[in-house]
């Protein structure tokens, strides 16, 4: 048995309140990764080493002490924000290595964009007909969003939370099992040289 993964996106309708919510845990990802990136970009002006995801990662509890509201936010989505950030440098270095000259480093996220959350090791929740988001925010809102019946996830691996435009999504990573290739005996043949 072959077991592939597969992305689908699902559109979600989140009342105004449960919007507000979404702005509010984003805008705790998007801070946390252009600090990340502020402490990088300080770190190679100043020549210091050291400064990468895993170092990043574990100042996570420790900003959590200081800024309490970061613990709202589930905290694999916080670390998946800051893998996201060493990826685009990684990247950005290879094309670098290259000499590829469009290359440019990571910038800035703006406060006017949603900066989407990644759940990958929980912090979700997929049932039959709904998708729920977990967070600790003094609120307690639930986001729990129906999600049309045609939808059916064997295991569910990873849920993205995005907006694009004025529309908010979740694009579901599941497994599908996929049988192997059984050969038949029968084949068919096509001759692409009498094609015009």
């Amino acid at each position: 048995m072959i077991i592939m993964q597969l992305t689908q996106k699902i559109r979600i309708f989140p009342d105004r309140e449960q919007q507000t919510l979404l702005w509010i845990l984003s805008e705790k990802c998007r801070l946390i990764y252009n600090f990340a990136l502020s402490e990088r970009r300080k770190a190679y002006s100043n020549g210091t080493k050291g400064i990468n995801y895993y170092k990043q990662q574990n100042d996570l509890p420790e900003i959590k002490k200081k800024y309490p509201e970061y613990a709202w936010v589930y905290s694999h989505a916080l670390q998946y924000t800051l893998r996201m950030l060493n990826a685009e440098y990684s990247s950005f270095f290879a094309l670098n290595k290259k000499g590829d000259k469009g290359a440019r480093p990571p910038h800035f996220k703006s406060k006017d964009n949603f900066s989407a959350m990644v759940f990958n090791h929980g912090g979700f929740k997929v049932e039959e007909g709904f998708i729920s988001i977990s967070h600790k925010h003094p609120s307690k809102m639930p986001l729990r969003f129906s999600i049309p019946d045609k939808f059916k996830f064997d295991k569910v691996v990873q849920v993205n939370l995005n907006m694009q435009g004025d529309k908010f999504y979740v694009a579901v990573t599941y497994e599908k099992k996929e049988k192997e290739y059984v050969d038949n005996g029968i084949y068919q043949a096509f001759d692409f040289s009498s094609w015009s």
